[in-house]
């Protein structure tokens, strides 16, 4: 049986975070020598869990300063981290002080910056990253050679492993790691370091979809899921974004929980700095300003979300 870090590690606190940064964390305090592997997490009342997850960890120093708040005031519980991005080296050296609070993965690249190998199919001509849409055809026109692939997925979460990091998990930037191709590279790939958790970011109906973006998004999620399973991968039930719930709707109980087991609310957050700096279509200071605010609270007390990490998956 997989041991669980994590798992009955949270007990109930009284809601105190602020926008400051000061948040309330309960539970055991772990000891040395179980404190790279258990966590204190948040927990509003014992319930349904929740991981509240951060991508984008090493992407810019500003957006990891963000997340860093972020799992400080005790609102994240999970990122992941970007192995081939200029804040990269200034992220890994921030996970020490942090393992005790939040849970790490590898955020696999495949469509910005220059890979970590010598890249093959996966680049253009300059060697950089093919973009988003040109992977995505690629991937589906057998473009993409599967030992290519596998090569940077092992050289990412290796950079990361090197450095000292346990990985909980593997999740894609732009959830490229669900495309043909790369998701049977990443169920060949995990099980090589033990890794035995992935996200997947189905929506749990495809009644759910709006859209054709989100409807190919979940035809892909659900063919990936079967490779992953084939290996033994485990995942959260659903995958959600945090910006529907900001808005005047989101605090309706089940909104962002599930009876079946852990649900992913996948976030951005970051400076105002990060989004002057970089900008995308995350707004990260406001969704940081929402993650440290009375109304973040008020969302998880009234689904009697358990705030757990990606070990708890």
């Amino acid at each position: 049986m997989t041991s669980k870090p994590w798992a009955g590690t949270a007990r109930a606190a009284p809601a105190a975070a602020s926008a400051a940064g000061r948040g309330v964390r309960s539970g055991r305090t772990p000891s040395p020598r179980h404190a790279a592997g258990r966590s204190r997490v948040t927990s509003f009342a014992p319930g349904l869990p929740l991981i509240v997850h951060a991508d984008d960890f090493g992407e810019t120093p500003e957006i990891t300063r963000g997340i860093c708040l972020a799992i400080e005031a005790g609102a994240v519980t999970s990122t992941s981290i970007m192995a081939n991005m200029p804040g990269t080296a200034e992220a890994l050296q921030r996970v020490a002080g942090l393992s005790g609070r939040a849970s790490f993965g590898v955020h696999l690249n495949l469509c910005e910056g220059k890979p970590l190998t010598l890249g093959g199919s996966l680049v253009d001509a300059a060697g950089g990253f093919h973009s988003k849409r040109t992977l995505f055809i690629k991937s589906v026109t057998r473009g993409l050679v599967l030992r290519d692939v596998e090569r940077e997925i092992a050289a990412q979460i290796g950079r990361v492993r090197d450095h000292g990091v346990r990985i909980s998990h593997l999740d894609g930037h732009k959830h490229l790691h669900q495309l043909p191709i790369v998701s049977t590279a990443v169920a060949n790939v995990l099980p090589r370091f033990a890794i035995r958790r992935v996200r997947i970011t189905r929506l749990g109906s495809l009644s759910c979809t709006r859209g054709a973006a989100l409807l190919v998004r979940e035809l892909l999620a659900m063919k990936a899921s079967g490779k992953f399973r084939q290996v033994g991968l485990r995942s959260p039930v659903r995958t959600l974004d945090l910006r529907p719930l900001m808005s005047e709707g989101g605090l309706e109980r089940g909104s962002c929980v599930d009876p079946r087991g852990p649900v992913e609310l996948c976030c951005h957050p970051g400076t105002g700095a990060a989004d002057a700096q970089k900008p995308g279509s995350h707004v990260r200071g406001a969704e940081l300003e929402f993650l440290l605010s009375a109304r973040f609270r008020e969302l998880l007390g009234a689904n009697g979300a358990r705030l757990v990490s990606y070990w708890d998956v």
